[in-house]
């Protein structure tokens, strides 16, 4: 019963850590239509842990859009030298033009037609 308790909790905890099923994409460029919403990179952490203090309805108001957090995953990190827990950072178009801005330190450019 214990054994069975013990592997439950550690299951529960590396779930909780990040779903390696998700790997999140950077795209430093995008093309998309109006209304249309793309995830565009991912936030981590320190190697290996989650970001701390995300807030699911925190948004970020962009020259052409909006900037909102999606579901938990990983990312390839050079600076962690592989897959690391993240969430996902989503871009929605809301009126067309060309736009460059910075998610965590990289350049995304997107033209919304």
């Amino acid at each position: 019963m214990f054994r069975m308790v013990l592997l439950i909790a550690l299951m529960a905890g590396i779930s909780a850590q990040a779903n390696s099923d998700n790997v999140i994409p950077y795209r430093e460029n995008v093309e998309m239509k109006v209304g249309q919403s793309v995830i565009v990179n991912g936030f981590r952490g320190d190697c290996g842990k989650r970001p701390k203090n995300v807030d699911p309805k925190r948004t970020r108001a962009t020259k052409l859009g909006v900037l909102s957090i999606g579901k938990w995953g990983v990312t390839k990190s050079r600076h962690c030298g592989g897959l690391t827990p993240a969430v996902e950072v989503i871009f929605t178009a809301k009126k067309k033009g060309r736009e460059t801005f910075e998610v965590f330190h990289a350049n995304v450019n997107v033209v919304v037609k």
